[in-house]
């Protein structure tokens, strides 16, 4: 797992000053290497240059033959890539008997050989989770390219004939011809939903990479193009028809293959282990194909609602896993609470992100590899927003007065979760924006007054909604969950925690095999036995009695308002001052103070709150140059 950047454009901007200060801005996701390449060459009648840069965690073949970026025996080609390829060693083997010889054991040596041989169509063959940049010079065409489920990011700018690309923006912020100007569709997106969404950044002329998308910039022309999407993807022929059991099997069978491929390591590895079903799952599978103990690591909350340190206590006892638990005080969530800002590269609200954080850095302690559950959720319908979209389907079919009817009804008239249905429903004209309204706070009305603009309503989620090969509502909600929250919250939240202390994550589930077989599993078996993600949970009981796992199920979070205190109300004043607002001239001052207003009412979750703090105390860190 590393950091990759780079720039190309006119020859000054890609001198070697610049692109050390790109590396500089990406230097704790590769703590242990750095390197960088320049080269000019002319297109049509201009000099052009380019120039890649690269940080180094060291997992594969730690010696100097895997430095980066890396060229080719020729010369004419260059990458700097960030990731892992599992199934390098297969083609690697396919390349040795095409004539290729090898210097490493690095993936990385792989990777730059198949494009040779491939091009653009090596990235099929992978199976990995990568963000990656070569340079052809027989072609003078740069090529960016994110792996299938997006779990290595990869953002890139493109102005005024410069593009310039990296793992984080920090690194295209270091540049110095990097604008970084507020881009108020971003920052609308940022309020909806607590995260970026999709290609949406916070800065103007922009851009996130989407999940299995390549870039190709030759001769001054950029292209963004798809190479596999989740709605490629459907029920499979229902013959023969697949029973419960059947399922199961497949499950363990490729499952099992994409655990075993993740715990190839030339350091120490180990695994997060929450308590929960996915967790579980992996490490009771990495137990079975490991010829040693595994090691594995959960976080504890003095609160008690919250924790479910003796839950994964439970589970390691049973599997006999080596395992180390860190109990987290307030004290400790408010550190990381004043380092988030930097931590993460744009505004983030999801307040897991808080002992996700604590998690890693204990984690790093101990191995520089852990494998993590996430994704099982998104993939089997293990959220309970799922059974209350079910709920509201019916709702749909009436007129849209009587839902706007129904959504004005006050809400103290009725409790609190009748009142946030009704609500939802009056927000959604379609099927495919209700279930959208389980990932959003801040309706449109409020971001318009507050942006003093016609909402631009981020449209990836309903796109993807109605694009799945199924016509069941829940199952096209999962669709939309995957390529949305999935890539744009939950990986982002465990890339920049693992990633600020040099951790490697791995997420068996989102080997793209497993993605495939399930979400072509029948919906029915989804919910066998009136449970959700009845597969995973069926192969986790074939290993663990089910009795550890009859609870209610609990989100990796803290108590945000509890955790603050007397703080929460001096940062409300300090951050969301009338003054500051109007100064920096994002939103609208009214607009927020009425926001607020909203955010604050009697029995209002701090979630709303919560997201105008996390914007403005970003902002103030990343381009005020106050402390957090």
């Amino acid at each position: 797992m590393c950091g990759i950047c780079g720039v190309i454009g006119p020859p000054a901007s890609a001198v070697p000053d610049a692109i050390e200060a790109m590396v500089d801005g990406i230097a704790h996701r590769g703590p242990d290497d750095r390197g960088s390449w320049q080269h000019r060459f002319r297109s049509g009648r201009d000099e052009r240059a380019i120039a890649l840069g690269h940080a180094r965690l060291s997992i594969l073949d730690l010696s100097e033959l895997g430095h980066q970026p890396m060229r080719s025996d020729d010369g004419r080609t260059v990458i700097s890539y960030n990731g892992e390829i599992y199934n390098h060693l297969e083609i690697r083997a396919d390349l040795e008997r095409e004539g290729f010889e090898f210097r490493s054991e690095c993936d990385t040596e792989v990777l730059l050989n198949a494009y040779r041989a491939w091009g653009i169509d090596a990235l099929d063959r992978l199976n990995g989770m990568f963000a990656l940049a070569i340079w052809d010079e027989s072609r003078q065409r740069l090529l960016l390219a994110r792996d299938r489920l997006g779990i290595k990011p990869l953002y890139y700018h493109f102005a005024n004939d410069l593009l310039l690309f990296g793992s984080e923006l920090g690194a295209l912020r270091a540049h110095p011809a990097f604008s970084a100007e507020i881009d108020p569709v971003g920052l609308e997106t940022y309020l909806r939903f607590g995260w970026l969404t999709d290609e949406d950044t916070i800065y103007r002329q922009t851009r996130r990479l989407p999940p299995g998308h390549l870039l190709i910039f030759e001769r001054g022309e950029l292209s963004v193009q798809s190479y596999w999407r989740v709605t490629d993807h459907g029920p499979r022929s229902p013959e023969p028809p697949l029973d419960f059991e059947g399922a199961v099997d497949e499950l363990e069978t490729v499952l099992g293959a994409a655990v075993e491929a993740r715990m190839i390591s030339d350091v120490p590895l180990g695994a997060f282990l929450s308590g929960g079903v996915d967790s579980s799952a992996i490490v009771a599978l990495m137990q079975e194909r490991s010829g040693r103990v595994v090691q594995t690591f959960s976080i504890g909350f003095e609160q008690a609602e919250f924790d479910e340190a003796p839950f994964a206590r439970q589970v390691s006892e049973h599997l006999q896993t080596d395992h180390t638990e860190l109990y987290v005080g307030a004290q400790a969530a408010r550190d990381v609470l004043y380092e988030l800002p930097t931590l993460y590269d744009e505004p983030f609200s999801d307040p897991s992100a808080i002992p996700t954080v604590l998690l890693s850095r204990m984690t790093r302690e101990h191995v520089t590899v852990a494998l993590s559950g996430d994704g099982g959720d998104e993939l089997f319908g293990g959220y309970s927003r799922y059974a209350k979209l079910e709920r509201l389907l019916p709702l749909m079919r009436l007129p849209g007065l009587l839902k706007q009817g129904l959504a004005s009804i006050p809400e103290s008239l009725l409790s609190a979760s009748v009142h946030n249905g009704l609500r939802r429903l009056g927000q959604a004209d379609s099927v495919a924006e209700l279930a959208e309204t389980f990932l959003q706070r801040f309706d449109d009305q409020m971001l318009r007054q507050a942006l003093g603009r016609e909402g631009s309503r981020p449209s990836t989620f309903c796109d993807v909604f109605e694009a799945a090969p199924t016509p069941e509502p829940l199952r096209r909600a999962m669709y939309a969950e995957a390529r949305t929250y999935l890539n744009d919250d939950v990986l982002v939240k465990v890339d920049r925690a693992s990633m600020s202390v040099g951790l490697e994550a791995r997420v068996p589930l989102l080997d793209h095999s497993v993605v495939e077989f399930a979400f072509g599993l029948p919906f029915r078996l989804l919910t066998h036995g009136g449970v959700t993600k009845a597969p995973l949970r069926e192969l986790l009981y074939r290993r663990v009695p089910r009795r550890l796992f009859e609870r209610p199920k609990h989100g990796f979070s803290l108590p945000v308002r509890e955790l603050l205190g007397p703080e929460l109300e001096a940062w409300t004043e300090r951050y969301l001052a009338r003054e500051r607002i109007a100064e920096e001239g994002l939103m609208d001052p009214d607009a927020v103070d009425r926001m607020l207003r909203w955010a604050q009412r009697p029995g209002a979750r701090p979630a709303e709150l919560w997201r105008l703090l996390c914007f403005e105390r970003w902002f103030a860190v990343n381009h005020r140059g106050e402390s957090g």
